[in-house]
This record gives structure tokens, C-alpha cells and sequence, in this order.
């Protein structure tokens, strides 16, 4: 005969006990699973929490359960029409304006002809011809100088000094010339004429040739 534990029951209690303790504990396991459960659907999938971003293969976010979703806009001025023909036409702030710019050339600048001293040198031969060219622009208010060029020339040149080829082209027309004369003066513009002190200072210097297109 075995003999009962200490704390056994003769009726078998304690082993009801026992069985009802463990179908208690398994029932509250598994309410706390179906509560966790029901609050994670709730928080995440189904309930109004924060939303859960699930990111696709087109590299777009879809929001799910949020109030709102983003939404790709285009913009009507960068959205390309199409015309029926099947081709894109580029919107209206897409069209680039290719007419070029006028440009306007600056206004020469010219010195009054009393700032300007010319010098007429003689290079045909021909007596009184310097003198009598002088006085043509001496009449149009320059400062002139009759003198001789070193040696007899057959082609007529207007010389001028830097900054002075406006006012040399305006002189060259004076005397019946154009632009075609003008040539900028050597580092030495003395050497032009027979006698370099009177011309010292001298901004332009007028050679007289045997072609005559000068006078």
C-alpha cells in the first residue's frame, strides 16, 4: 500500500487543482496573444495611427491607412501637349527666343577741330600746294602747318596719332579722301617732314602724293 503525500488530498483534489491552474494560465495566454494581436492591426494596418510607408519597385511611396497620400503633380508650363499628330509640342514656356540681340555701335567720340593739330606736308614738287591744302582745313577750324615731305610721294596718306583716327577720317573727307588714306603714324611722326620741330606735338599729318586724290 502506497502511502499519500503530505499534502495530498485522499479525494484527488490537488490533481484537479493542478489541471485547472494550467487550463487557466493557457487561457490568459492566449488572451494577451489575441489583445497584442488586436493592437498591433490596430496601430499599424487598420487603425488611423501614423502611416506605414511601403516602398515598390517603381521607386514611388504608397501611404496606407493615413489620412492623406502624396500625389504626383506636373506642371502645366514644363507639361508637354500633344498636337494630334502623335508628337510632343513643347509648352508655351518652353519655346526660346533665337532672335539675336541688336547691337548698337558706340557713337565715336571726336574733339572739336580746334583741338586738333594738323600738319599738310608737300610730296609732288608743286610749289604753294601744301599751303593751299592747309587753308582748306585751316577754314574748317583746325590748327595747321604747311610743310615739305622728305621726299617726292606718289600715294596721298593721312597719319594719326593714337586716339586720333576718328578726327584723321574726318579730315581726309575735308580734303576730298575717304578712310582708305589713313594709316596710323610711326613711333617718330617727325619723320614725316623736312623739319620735325614744327610739326612737335602734331596729332595728324596729311602727306600730299603725286596720285592727287588729297588735292
Amino acid at each position: 500500500m502506497t502511502a499519500q503525500g503530505r499534502y495530498a488530498a485522499p479525494d484527488s483534489s490537488f490533481g484537479r487543482s493542478a489541471g485547472n491552474a494550467a487550463a487557466r494560465g493557457g487561457a490568459l495566454v492566449a488572451v494577451a496573444v489575441v489583445i497584442g494581436f488586436l493592437l498591433l492591426w490596430q496601430g499599424g494596418v487598420g487603425g488611423s495611427g501614423d502611416a506605414v510607408i511601403v516602398a515598390d519597385s517603381s521607386g514611388s511611396d504608397d501611404v496606407i491607412g493615413g489620412d492623406t497620400a502624396d500625389e504626383d503633380t506636373t506642371s502645366d508650363a514644363d507639361a508637354a501637349t500633344d498636337d494630334g499628330t502623335g508628337e510632343d509640342v513643347a509648352g508655351p514656356d518652353d519655346t526660346v527666343d533665337t532672335t539675336p540681340e541688336e547691337t548698337i555701335p558706340p557713337t565715336p567720340v571726336t574733339r572739336p577741330p580746334g583741338d586738333v593739330k594738323v600738319a599738310v606736308a608737300n610730296g609732288v614738287g608743286e610749289a604753294g600746294l601744301a599751303g593751299a591744302r592747309a587753308s582748306v582745313l585751316s577754314t574748317a577750324g583746325y590748327v595747321t602747318v604747311a610743310a615739305n615731305a622728305p621726299a617726292e610721294t606718289a600715294q596721298s596718306q593721312v597719319y594719326y596719332v593714337e586716339g586720333y583716327g576718328e578726327e584723321a577720317q574726318g579730315i581726309a573727307v575735308e580734303l576730298g579722301g575717304d578712310a582708305a588714306v589713313l594709316r596710323p603714324a610711326p613711333s617718330d611722326p617727325g619723320a614725316l617732314v623736312t623739319d620735325a620741330t614744327a610739326v612737335d606735338g602734331f596729332h595728324v599729318f596729311v602727306i600730299l602724293g603725286t596720285d592727287r586724290v588729297l588735292g
